[in-house]
């Protein structure tokens, strides 16, 4: 097939006009979390890195003063500057010449050869970016538990204790690699050919050679999101420990409020919830505005208050046209919970949505540096082109946030298919 420049031109705009007026007019329900953040401004782009000022605590120095007497001396809050690097998230698509050509000559159109598989493509763009808002910024996806050759048996989603189904953010056509639980030794990369979520099981075009405590993470055929990096996730943020942002751990103001318990899973309880609300209310002078956490964390909790209803669905709307699943209801109002299955399991974070920005050199939009959207294959009978976007998940006020770890999930809620 003879792909010729009004083709390409066509299917361009088509590609922009599907994303401009069809793609984000449509509010995707699993993709809450990354609307809910203000954009990054005044910060300084070096070409490799972000450089932005970070308030880490608040000035002293008021007192009163009688009559004729010394003003209190002048002062400020400590600052910082911190720095995180790009992120860069790819996604490809490819259109066969013949389904061009019949949609064009039946339809009078390309849009039906267009339209399903930019979706698609979309959609997976979209999830992933999801995922990474969630992550501990090393690009780990799970542990390996069990090698048996080509199947993988997975566990720990974002390998952290308690993380849950190992398998949860695993497609097949996944390109991945596996390393020893060091990070230090590459095993292999390998092509997922299959995915049994009900016994994190993966199936791989190839034996990768693994050992029990390994991890996997997300490959191009050079490349991985370990060395690549990914996106300063809220495991990583919302912790109080670790250098973050190359601010190190020296006083309250850089740690986020954390409610272990060794990793021993418990009940939620009130209890723990209104000690999270009010902890970070005393370390930083606000008070979270959204509960993030799973679905199942959600139901166990309200089950305490059937007769009472404290848990309870608000007529709220969230940034992006999202609606909370429920809303807590404390002695300062109410704060909105969304239900989000990229969570890893048993943790319930309480943010601060003021307290985070989102660093986006470029959107998430279509590659078209020269122009043009699409491309042909060398040697192929087929175009393709790709989705990018540069980011990263920046956070300036970590001790407005905190999270509640070890609780008790409801399993079923998950992604449990053969």
């Amino acid at each position: 097939m003879a792909v010729t420049p009004t083709t390409l031109t066509e299917l361009t705009d088509l590609a922009k006009d599907f994303f401009t007026n069809v793609y984000v007019q449509l509010v995707n329900p699993e993709t809450a979390l990354k609307a809910q953040f203000a954009r990054l401004e005044n910060a300084q782009f070096t070409g490799k890195k972000w450089i932005f000022g970070i308030k880490t605590q608040i000035g002293g120095a008021s007192a009163n003063a009688g009559a004729n007497k010394t003003l209190p001396p002048a002062d400020e809050g400590l600052y910082d500057q911190g720095e995180a690097n790009v992120v860069r998230t790819y996604t490809r698509l490819a259109l066969d010449g013949l389904a061009i050509e019949v949609t064009k000559r039946q339809q009078g159109s390309f849009r039906p050869a267009l339209a399903e598989v930019m979706s698609d493509r979309l959609q997976a763009h979209d999830l992933e970016v999801n995922r990474q808002m969630f992550c501990a910024g090393d690009g780990k996806l799970a542990d390996v538990v069990t090698d048996s050759g080509t199947d993988q048996v997975l566990g720990l989603d974002y390998s952290v204790a308690n993380g849950g189904n190992g398998t949860r953010h695993l497609y097949v056509g996944d390109q991945v690699a596996f390393y020893d639980s060091g990070g230090s030794t590459l095993r292999n990369r390998r092509t997922v050919t299959a995915v049994v979520h009900s016994t994190e099981t993966i199936t791989l075009d190839s034996d990768p050679v693994t050992t029990a405590g390994d991890f996997v993470t997300r490959s191009t055929s050079d490349t991985d999101n370990l060395t690549a990096g990914e996106a300063a996730g809220l495991l990583q943020s919302v912790e109080a420990s670790n250098t973050f942002e190359t601010i190190p751990i020296t006083f309250q103001g850089w740690q986020s409020i954390v409610l272990a318990n060794g990793a021993v899973l418990r009940d939620i309880s009130d209890s723990l919830v209104m000690q999270m609300i009010e902890t970070i209310r005393a370390r930083s002078r606000r008070v979270p505005n959204l509960i993030v956490t799973r679905p199942g964390i959600v139901l166990k909790y309200s089950e305490i208050f059937l007769p009472l209803r404290r848990l309870d669905g608000q007529d709220v709307q969230l940034l992006g046209g999202y609606k909370p699943l429920a809303a807590v209801i404390h002695a300062g109002g109410s704060i909105p919970v969304i239900g989000d299955v990229d969570c890893p399991d048993s943790r319930m974070f309480f943010l601060n949505t003021t307290a985070f920005r989102m660093a986006d050199m470029v959107g998430t939009e279509w590659a078209d540096m020269d122009g043009a959207t699409f491309d042909r294959v060398v040697d192929k009978d087929a175009i393709e082109g790709y989705i990018r976007k540069y980011w990263n998940l920046i956070t300036v006020a970590r001790n407005h946030n905190g999270v509640i770890e070890d609780l008790n999930d409801i399993a079923s809620i998950d992604r449990i298919v053969a």
